[in-house]
């Protein structure tokens, strides 16, 4: 890994020139192209493996709850291509040509990571190392901004520093960082976004409030960030530049989107709460955020629901526009765990229990969605984030061990994708039954 400093990073410039057109008729036949191989492919999968149901061997993983919305199938009518395919009828604004002029030398790597919190970090470092050191694995996700809003780490910003949620929670932050750089290992860091306990308390400005001028708490007890507010966007754009600072690779926004509490639709953003500017916020923060850290040589990811690949209702619950967000990342990283979706879901009676046939049609449906955006030029990879933990609140669930890991990996694989992939398991508890060797 080219693990550049921040001085080099932040040499790099936007280049002055003519900005390249389009050939509209160029531009048509490759989307026309492309929407006949997914098809193809699709039919395929559906006649072939699209019905088998494998109960895998296995070994027990980690639960992760997670705030998810209610996960259906696209029931208003609208198939992804015709939800973005129109768009672009009547030709290419200006906002097409974005970053035409940035002379990108950024080293792009094929991605195979875990995830680590800071406990894990800290009680688990041997065991992290040993699977690096042992396996395929070659990048880490380490939280800066971590889930209640704090930043686990030393820092110079006076932005940063002006807030009261810092707490140290990393030891030997920069000793770890060496050792993983010795390694060659990508550092991914990641920034929880708009769900913040800590920042809005430090700054209630920040935060979504109710009529009554309390704060918006969703039904974990969880505060939000507003995504209309400008500031909230600069403030998490500098944990960005914090994260560039410190050496790391990526940064990986998670939590970008919208709370789905039913509370939502009584809460004062300063807005009209439709889905058009629910996605207007989420896409203008992913550009501003891309625009302030891709010249400093990092390179921006944001994480998203799986299920907006298929849903037009969820996304638009949530204001995550997959094909929006895709035209100004590096990298989008779906999160589709078979454990998050409901039966029947790809018609997979218990989709927990047929990983392969789960990622491999979710990721058929992210070539659906993104083949504009492919013929155009202006695409983030897609890197999923696959389940390495077993849902035992899943009715119909099965252990997930190597069997299952290697099953995710390969439907990954097959589908097309081979930016790579991250494993999620919330307490850092991963086994290499399933990880090649390095």
């Amino acid at each position: 890994m080219a693990a550049s400093r921040y001085g080099d990073r932040a040499s790099m410039r936007y280049r002055s020139g003519t900005r390249r057109a389009f050939r509209r008729r160029q531009f048509v036949l490759a989307v026309l192209a492309l929407l006949l191989c997914v098809v193809l492919g699709g039919t395929f999968y559906k006649k072939t493996v699209g019905s088998n149901v494998t109960e895998y061997a296995a070994r027990e993983g980690t639960p992760t709850p997670t705030e998810i919305p209610v996960q259906v199938a696209d029931q208003d009518g609208v198939s992804p291509y015709g939800l973005y395919l129109d768009r672009y009828k009547e030709g290419l604004s200006e906002d097409d040509m974005w970053l035409e002029d940035f002379e990108d030398n950024r080293e792009r790597r094929v991605v195979k990571g875990i995830y680590a919190n800071a406990d894990a970090l800290n009680r688990k470092w041997n065991s992290l190392l040993n699977i690096i050191d042992t396996t395929e694995i070659n990048a880490i996700v380490i939280d800066i901004k971590d889930d209640d809003g704090f930043i686990v780490v030393e820092n110079d910003s006076q932005l940063l520093n002006s807030m009261t949620n810092k707490r140290i929670l990393i030891d030997n932050f920069k000793g770890k960082m060496q050792a993983l750089k010795e390694r060659d290992v990508y550092l991914i860091a990641r920034v929880v976004c708009f769900r913040d306990i800590r920042s809005v308390r430090s700054n209630e400005s920040y935060g979504v409030h109710m009529p009554d001028g309390s704060l918006l708490k969703d039904g974990n007890g969880f505060t939000w960030m507003n995504p209309n507010n400008r500031e909230v966007w600069e403030y998490l754009t500098e944990v960005g530049r914090v994260c560039a600072k410190l050496g790391f690779d990526e940064v990986n926004f998670d939590y970008c989107r919208f709370s789905t509490d039913s509370k939502v639709k009584d809460a004062d953003y300063g807005m009209e709460l439709t889905t058009e500017n629910k996605e207007a916020c989420i896409t203008g923060f992913v550009k501003y955020a891309c625009e302030n850290l891709k010249p400093l040589g990092v390179f921006v990811s944001v994480d998203v629901f799986g299920v907006v690949l298929s849903s037009t209702i969820d996304a638009a619950a949530v204001g995550q526009n997959y094909a929006d967000m895709s035209s100004y990342l590096d990298y989008i990283c779906p999160m589709v765990y078979p454990s998050h979706y409901s039966r029947g879901y790809y018609n997979i009676p218990i989709p927990d229990a047929d990983p392969y046939a789960l990622i491999y049609n979710a990721m058929l449906d992210s070539k659906k969605v993104l083949a504009v955006n492919v013929a155009k030029g202006r695409c983030a990879q897609v890197r999923p984030w696959l389940q390495s933990f077993t849902a035992t609140w899943v009715k119909g669930h099965i252990d997930y061990g190597g069997p299952e890991l290697r099953a995710q990996i390969k439907a990954t694989y097959d589908a097309g994708y081979e930016a790579g992939w991250q494993l999620w398991n919330a307490s850092g508890n991963y086994i290499t039954d399933g990880l090649e060797p390095e």
